[in-house]
């Protein structure tokens, strides 16, 4: 294979996480040649080209700063594990013709934890979430669930945990709520076969059967839905803004009040959204996704796996605004985080593992950004 087939490839490897250690150091020894830098080049524009949709300045002068970021970061950073980093920072021209330039630079973080920078006032670094969860049963009565079980199943006599030890035996039809608090994140098989996967400081409302006409069940936040096929009863889920119907479909639902949307990634299947605010229903296939926003079904195709990634253990943004980052880091880690005074304007590439501690999240993104944070117990705010 020649060498500007091989760097592709590489590099196509890398952005999918497929990338073996010593391809990365590879593809490391190519970051550091001089002798690659056109090829190099052109795979950075076709790259935001084709990803980032939005103008941009000539990929030879996009190299020319990403390489030279890169042998920085190779030269400060010792191999340890992979973290993929991209950010695309807007600058806004002071003159009157008021020129707008996207500034794209790609950049190779290695994570190296002897080296971090984030002033965590604490002796200690705060972890990442775990499996944390409570269910409450219709007449108030709360069992914390055990973190290490991880999923608790739903029967027709009972709740079990997925080894068989039984939770609660119902005698009648009631209903339950799973809740997640921040920092936590829980899994759930309804008594249909659905299976549930909820995110931090969320919940799940449901029936312990389902014996209606239809099989109905409330989310508030986040969670992902693999619903079990069912042509005679259909499967609504209820987010309070708006109403998800299917028969038998994945998709992922995120619903966070703080977020202002509601957003409904399809993975496969089809499903019908309404709204009590819109008159026309809107459908969705895989690959698609719907924001619900002032009163209005916004359907985009994407890559649902950057949306799904959470319950596998992944951050993953694709162009996200930083205080969209920071609140899914808020929910994960269990912040309170000041806003004031983060730009808005800031966004990020990024694949970053949810079972890092917080010092190595934020020392990736104040690598990226500029910015720097201050971290007291719980509380996180930017320094100024």
């Amino acid at each position: 294979m020649n060498k500007p087939s091989r760097i592709n490839l590489l590099f196509d490897q890398y952005l999918n996480n497929t990338i073996a250690e010593d391809e990365l150091a590879e593809l490391y020894q190519y970051f550091e040649d001089k002798g690659h830098g056109a090829q190099l080049d052109e795979i950075i524009g076709q790259y935001f080209d084709s990803t980032l949709h939005t103008a941009h300045i000539k990929s030879k002068e996009i190299g020319d700063l990403a390489w030279q970021e890169i042998a920085q970061q190779i030269e400060d950073t010792a191999p340890v594990k992979k973290l993929r980093l991209f950010s695309m920072f807007k600058f806004v021209a002071a003159a009157a013709a008021i020129v707008i330039l996207f500034f794209s630079i790609f950049y190779i973080y290695q994570l190296n934890h002897t080296q971090h920078n984030i002033r965590i006032a604490a002796a200690h670094d705060i972890p990442p979430g775990t499996h944390r969860a409570t269910l409450q049963a219709a007449n108030g009565k709360v069992y914390q669930l055990v973190g290490s079980k991880e999923e608790i199943i739903a029967g027709e006599k009972a709740i079990r945990y997925k080894d068989g030890t039984v939770l609660e035996t119902e005698a009648h039809v009631e209903t339950f709520t799973l809740s997640t608090p921040k920092g936590g994140q829980y899994r759930i098989t309804l008594n249909d076969g659905t299976k549930v996967w909820l995110n931090a400081a969320s919940s799940l409302s449901y029936p312990s059967q389902f014996t209606d006409k239809e099989r109905r069940v409330v989310v508030q936040g986040e969670a992902y839905f693999e619903v079990a096929h069912n042509a005679r009863k259909p499967f609504i889920v209820s987010t309070g803004t708006q109403e998800i119907k299917v028969l038998g479909t994945i998709f992922n639902v995120n619903a966070y009040k703080n977020e202002g949307m509601t957003v409904t990634t399809l993975v496969n299947g089809r499903v019908q959204l309404n709204s009590p605010n819109i008159s026309k229903a809107a459908y969705l296939n895989p690959g698609e996704q719907s924001v619900l926003d002032q009163n209005t079904f916004r359907i985009t195709p994407v890559d649902a796996s950057f949306y799904t990634a959470w319950k596998d253990g992944e951050f993953i943004f694709k162009a996200t605004p930083i205080t969209e980052v920071l609140r899914q880091i808020e929910r994960w880690y269990n912040l309170d985080i000041d806003y004031s005074g983060i730009p808005e304007d800031i966004q990020i590439h990024a694949s970053i593992q949810r079972d890092k501690p917080l010092s190595a999240v934020l020392t990736a993104l104040e690598k990226i950004t500029n910015l720097k944070f201050e971290i007291k117990g719980r509380s996180m705010k930017l320094m100024r």
